[in-house]
Order: structure tokens, then sequence, then C-alpha cells
């Protein structure tokens, strides 16, 4: 048996080391920072309680628990088979669960950054550097103490990604069918737990296409034909014909393995509501349900990041709007503006007019009282002669009861505004004006706006925080968001320099596996970005997944910047 060597020796206690590291953090931030202020973690709590104790799979919080599909099931059988052990409530152990799932990405990042380094010299140390980077990471450590999907949703990507570069870099053509089913059958239930996460797979779908093609090579082309031409040319057709098909069948694979991933939940669906629904609906919404598609387009024309997000989307109907608060870019005129008040005017009205909120007309128009009833208000009356006596203390105790009663009213939630279809529509027309009057703004400069918002943030969400690091010393925050937001900005710089700075010599590494996982790699990011830009909710949590590609990135720019740091010291 082979002694271990003291470097390979070294290297695994560097290794558990760092593994350590990424356990102990997120189990602290666990400890430490809970969150359940999510209303997704709810609602994914109560799909998972139902199923338990209703067996069924509904988002209802009371009887009758009818089936619905608003939510995918990966995230609330996950729940559910934690709670069936833990307990119904015990989101805890859902936490612990959750670090140590984060724990084993720090792990996959850093096997990850072992495959893409081109230099065979260098895969130790960029796999250690890339594991330190994922270890530290404060932005998707985060996501292990909510309630929410992107801890096992991170992980299946990260997972998928490996898989597919192992097929990349396979030179046997059964290994690499084995590792595409891999792939796709873990973006398949990635798709379960995140709708997106299909974005990912239709890139690696690209990019199995295009690398595939691009590894045959074409017949060198010019100069003079050869001898024996035609029978080269044969031959080369033959060749392709396979390559085509092993292409064809690489592609079959991972599709079927990734299908089949969501064919139970897609025939549940169909015996259940007779509809094809692999996936959730894009709003979350059962058939026939009202969906302010009108509204929400409106606020597509002006909104670009989350700072009216809570009030005019998340908390619509829950509260009034006050136009006031709203920005000059929601409007494009002073009629426009006007228009937009008379709609949020009826939306806080909300079922004023609706009878019987007025009691008094009812007893203005209550027939004359019976002779049974005269003799008891006459009693009354008596009652109240007798009475007279204690009205010093009544006069008292009525203040005390005055005071009490204005405490009560002044501790009552405010009143919830009203969306009707009528008011959708209004909205829906006003946003067709302002598209129609600008294109150019709804469908280039918005969702640029909204990209950079969603990239360039201080990804701060749910820690207690959270905000926008400028400006600088802003007095409305507190000292610990001047404090920490800033060095959140600044981590945020960092692992973006870093991972383009990686992307960029892994490019310039000329191998060709490495420019296929480029291509992968740009495509998951540019088709994220995409979509998440041309989307109304503009919530950083949505890109937490480039974090650990950019880890991987970062630990190749480290491990050249440490490199040539080395030569220049040895010149």
């Amino acid at each position: 048996m082979s002694k271990v060597s003291p470097q390979v020796r070294k290297h695994l206690w560097v290794f558990a080391a760092l593994i350590i590291l990424a356990a102990g953090f997120r189990v602290a931030v666990v400890h430490w920072l809970p969150n359940d202020s999510a209303d997704d973690g709810l609602g994914y709590a109560q799909i998972a309680r139902n199923v338990l104790e209703q067996h069924v799979y509904s988002h209802a919080t009371e009887a009758p628990f009818d089936p619905s599909f608003v939510r995918l099931p990966g995230y609330p059988l996950f729940l559910a088979t934690i709670y069936s052990v833990f307990g119904h409530t015990n989101n805890s152990a859902v936490r612990i669960v959750q670090a140590l799932i984060d724990m084993g990405t720090c792990a996959l990042v850093a096997w990850l950054a072992f495959l893409w380094q081109p230099d065979e010299r260098r895969k130790i140390a960029t796999a250690i550097a890339a594991l330190a980077l994922a270890a530290v990471n404060p932005f998707t450590t985060i996501y292990a103490a909510t309630i929410l999907t992107e801890v096992p949703a991170t992980f299946l990507i990260v997972a998928a990604c490996v898989a597919a570069t192992v097929a990349f870099q396979s030179d046997k053509f059964e290994r690499e069918l084995r590792c595409w089913a891999i792939s796709g059958l873990l973006l398949g239930l990635g798709v379960l737990f995140r709708p997106d996460v299909g974005l990912v797979a239709a890139s690696c779908g690209i990019t199995l296409v295009v690398v595939r093609f691009r590894s045959f090579g074409a017949p060198s082309s010019g100069g003079p034909p050869k001898r024996g031409a035609p029978e080269q040319s044969r031959r080369s057709a033959l060749s392709l014909r396979s390559k085509l098909s092993r292409i064809i069948l690489a592609g079959a694979v991972f599709s079927f393995a990734f299908a089949l991933a969501l064919a139970p939940w897609t025939i549940r669906n169909w015996r259940t509501f007779h509809v094809f629904q692999p996936l959730a609906p894009t709003s979350a919404n059962m058939p026939g349900e009202f969906v302010t598609l009108g509204y929400e387009r409106w606020l597509k024309t002006w909104m670009t990041d989350g700072e009216f997000l809570d009030d005019l989307m998340w908390d619509l109907d829950k509260n009034q709007i006050d136009i006031d608060d709203l920005p000059d870019s929601a409007f494009d005129s002073r009629a426009e503006r006007d228009r937009v008040s008379d709609l949020f005017d009826q939306y806080n009205a909300g079922d004023d007019n609706s009878p019987g909120d007025n009691e008094e007309p009812e007893a203005a128009s209550s027939p004359s009282p019976s002779p049974d009833q005269s003799a008891n208000k006459d009693q009354a009356a008596k009652a109240n002669k007798n009475d007279n006596s204690d009205d010093e203390e009544d006069a008292q105790d009525n203040e005390s009861n005055g005071n009490q009663d204005d405490k009560t009213k002044n501790d009552q939630p405010p009143k919830a505004g009203t969306m009707t279809p009528e008011i959708d529509a209004a909205f829906a027309q006003i946003a067709r004006e302002r598209i129609a009057r600008h294109p150019f703004r709804y469908y280039l400069v918005l969702p640029a706006r909204r990209a950079h918002a969603l990239w360039f943030n201080t990804h701060s969400d749910f820690y207690p925080f959270s905000g926008n690091a400028l400006p600088l010393h802003n007095p409305d925050n507190s000292p610990g968001q001047n404090f920490w937001l800033p060095i959140f900005a600044v981590v945020v710089a960092i692992y973006t320099l870093l991972g383009v700075a990686g992307f960029v010599w892994l490019g310039m590494s000329g191998s060709f596996y490495a420019r296929a996982v480029m291509l992968m790699i740009f495509l998951i990011f540019a088709t994220r970005l995409a979509l998440f830009s041309m989307a109304v909710s503009v919530e950083p949590r949505y890109v937490v997944e480039f974090f650990p590609f950019l880890s991987a990135f970062g630990a190749i720019a480290i491990a050249e910047i440490v490199s040539r740091l080395k030569r220049g010291a040895a010149s």
C-alpha cells in the first residue's frame, strides 16, 4: 500500500479545513440570522403541511383544501420530508439541512474549478482557491437561513454543470452519455424547485450541439485536390454522418432525462386538472383567478429596481397607494399623471359604496315600535333617571374609554385597496400608450437598467442591514447599514472582477474545452439576466446562482495572478 505524500496530505488538510469553515459559517448564520419574512416561504411551508396533515397538495390555509399547481413540488416536498422527521413546523431543521447542502455546493465549486483549469500543474491550487471563495461567500450563505428555493436549486445547477463539463472532456462516448443523462436529470429536478432552471438546461443543450459540431472539424479546404480525393470525401461523409448521430443520441439522452424528472408532476396535473402543465403558471394563479396583467405591464414601463416593489406589487390589495410617493418617471405628462391618480383613487376607495356598510339609514327607515317595545323604552328611561347620581363617575369612565378607543383605532391596520378588472384594463391602456410612444425605452433602456440593478447591488437581502450602499453615510440608514452595506458592495465588486478576469484568462488559454465551458456559462448568465430584466419583480436573489461560477472563475484568476507573481519574483 503506497504512502500518501506530504504534499497530498497537506492538500487534504487544507480541503478539510475549508469544508469545516464553510459548514461553520453557514451554521452560524442559520443560528444567529434565521429569516421567515419571505411570503414565498410561508406558501411553501403551508403546502408542505397540507401534504403531511391533509394528504393533498394544496396552498389553501383552511378547508376545503382544494388541490393546486401554483407552486412546483420540489421545495414543498423537500420541506415535507424534513417536517415528517423533525416536526411539521421545524424550520430550524430545514435551515440546518440547507446549510449542509450549501456546504456541498462549495465542494462542487472546487470540483468545477479543478475541471476548468487547463493547466494541470495549477488544478489543485485552483480548486483550493475556489473552495475558499465559495466557503466565505456571504451572498449565497444567507439563503440557508431562509425558507426559499435558492440553496437546493443552486446545488442542482452546479452539480449539473459539473456533469456537463465531464461530458465535454470525456474521451469515451458511453461515459459521455452517462454524464449527459445525469446532467439532464439534475436540471429536471432543479426545474421542480425553480422553473427558471430550464434556462440552464437550454444553455447546456445549445453548448452540447455547438461544441460537438465544432469538435468534428471539417476537412481542410484550399489548394489543389489530391489523388484519392473522392474516396477521402466519401469516408469523411460517412464519418460526419456517424458523428451527427452521436450528437442526436447525446441530445436525446439529455432531453429524455430532463423530461423524465418532470413527468410525474405533469401527469398529476393532467389527471387532476385535465391541463398540460409541466411547470407552474407564470403568475402563480389557478385557472379562472384574476391576474393584474395590465397593471403589472404598466409597472414595467417605468420600474427599474426594487424600491417600490413591496408597496406597489407584493402588497397590492393589502394597503392604499399614494400617488405622491411615485417618481416622476412613472408619468410622461401631467394628463397621464391625472389619469393614474384617478385610477388609484378608485383603487383606494375599495368597497366603500357596498350596501350594508352604513347601519344608520336602516335604523331611520325601520318601522314604528310596538307597544312592548314602548314599554321597554319607558323602563329604560326610568332606569337612566335613577342613574343620574352617578353621572360624574360615568363621565370619567367615558373619558377613559374614549382614550382607549382612540388608541385602538390608531392601532388598526390601514385600510386596504381593491384592484378590479376595470382598473387593471385602464392601466393596460396607459401601458400600451407609453410603450407606443417610447418603444426603445421599454424594450432596451429599462431592461438594461433592471439588469444593472439585479447585479450591481449589495445583495444584502435577508440580512438585518439590507439596503443600498449609496449614498455613503446615509442619515436615513442605521449605523449597521452604513458600516456593512459599503463592505458588501466592495465584496460584490471583488467577486465580479475576479470572475471576469478568470473568464478572460480561461479564454486566452486556447483550450477547446475551455471555450466550451465559456460558452455554457455565458449562455447561463445571459439568458437569466435577459429573462429577469424583462420581469417587473427586480429581486437580486434571482441571480444569486451566479456566485458559485464566479468563485470558480475567480480561482482561475487567483492561480494566474499567483503564478505571474512567482515568475516575476524569480526573474
